[in-house]
């Protein structure tokens, strides 16, 4: 019985093995298992910018009474920043929408990555709030819809083809710039090895790197890639504050690399025409993005101004307190878990290549890798 089940196990294993070598870069499990579980309702980009300005303005009610997160409490400030970030942008894409110009794909874009960052710098907070986890969560969900959704990046995949001879050299180019960032992550990790949540941050930028490193000379590859460069920034620009003063200067380096990548996106946006009139039509909502609150108009507005108006800017000398108290806090993790924001269900999930198991405690596989 003993040899059976051995014998069982091996060619289980040699099959998984072999169906996994088989694989496309981007696996269709995720499309799989989205055709399991049944919408909750669609919606079109404008409903979509509506649903994360509810669901926003939720979290910054709910946050401004919460005086754990008090705004004034140093460690509290770069969660704050980030929600600034995210008003900001999505009141640039609002207006790109209205104008349909290249403010509302930059806007998205922006909130996307902020967003990606507020994960990070929520668990600076320590703060188990479950209304503004819940309403971040919706927030998340209604971002990452429209970043999939109403993009240059969904109109380039949706047009399909070969790579033009400019997009594969700028592929390439992004390429090198990631080993570049692996050789400046691994000098980091020596330093931060004593530090177990910037040291599994530093991991998963290292394992995008190494990803979109490998990825093949396609239209999905190099479309997934540019989503994947969103979590990525995300994640640099959050795990900021957790870099002790003594070698800031060499992370700020990591931050600073993504100037040239953004003057080439923009560009990029030029060359890749969009029908506005999809931005009208309805795409699946799997995940419930109705915030619960009932919010007038006026206090959507309101909330925002707050978040857009409010000074959230660290000195140095709380950068480095809250530095160091994080170092010291064994309960704040690489985690983001507690705030993910991005469904595992989004029929175009595979593009963010996993990116919703960014630092989950279990998953060290990359997700929808």
């Amino acid at each position: 019985m003993k040899k059976f089940v051995g014998l069982f196990l091996c060619l289980t294993l040699s099959s998984f093995i072999v169906a996994r070598a088989a694989k496309p870069s981007h696996p269709p499990a995720a499309a799989a298992r989205t055709t399991q579980k049944k919408a909750t309702g669609q919606a079109n980009a404008e409903e979509l910018l509506n649903d994360a300005s509810r669901a926003l303005a939720a979290m910054i009610k709910d946050a401004r009474a919460d005086s754990g997160l008090d705004p004034d409490i140093a460690r509290n400030k770069p969660f704050w920043k980030s929600i600034q970030l995210i008003a900001k942008n999505l009141k640039t894409a609002k207006t790109g929408l209205a104008a349909e110009n290249h403010d509302f794909f930059k806007g998205i874009a922006e909130a996307r990555r902020a967003q990606e960052q507020m994960k990070i710098d929520w668990q600076l907070t320590n703060s188990k709030n479950k209304q503004v986890i819940e309403n971040g969560k919706k927030l998340g969900d209604a971002i990452a819809l429209l970043r999939i959704n109403y993009s240059k990046e969904a109109a380039r995949k949706k047009a399909g083809g070969e790579l033009t001879a400019n997009e594969k050299a700028e592929f390439e180019k992004i390429k090198a710039q990631q080993k570049d960032l692996l050789a400046k992550i691994s000098r980091l990790e020596k330093s931060a090895q004593k530090d177990k949540a910037l040291e599994k941050g530093l991991h998963e930028i290292q394992k995008q790197a190494e990803r979109i490193i490998i990825e093949p000379a396609i239209v999905d590859a190099y479309v997934a890639t540019l989503y994947l460069l969103d979590l990525q920034t995300g994640l640099i620009r959050g795990y900021e504050y957790y870099v002790d003063k003594p070698w800031r200067p060499a992370y700020l380096e990591l931050v600073d690399w993504f100037t040239g990548y953004d003057t080439w996106y923009n560009t990029w946006c030029d060359t890749v025409s969009y029908d506005w009139a999809l931005v009208d039509t309805s795409v699946d909502v799997y995940e419930d993005i109705t915030v619960s609150e009932s919010l007038s108009e006026d206090e959507i507005s309101s909330e925002e101004s707050y978040a857009e108006s409010g000074s959230f800017d660290m000195s140095e000398a709380e950068e480095e307190r809250v530095a160091a108290e994080e170092e010291a806090n064994e309960q704040v993790t690489a985690g983001g878990s507690i705030m993910e924001g991005v469904s595992d269900d989004d029929d175009e999930e595979s593009d963010y290549s996993g990116a919703n198991d960014v630092g989950d405690e279990d998953t060290d596989d990359g997700g929808g890798d």
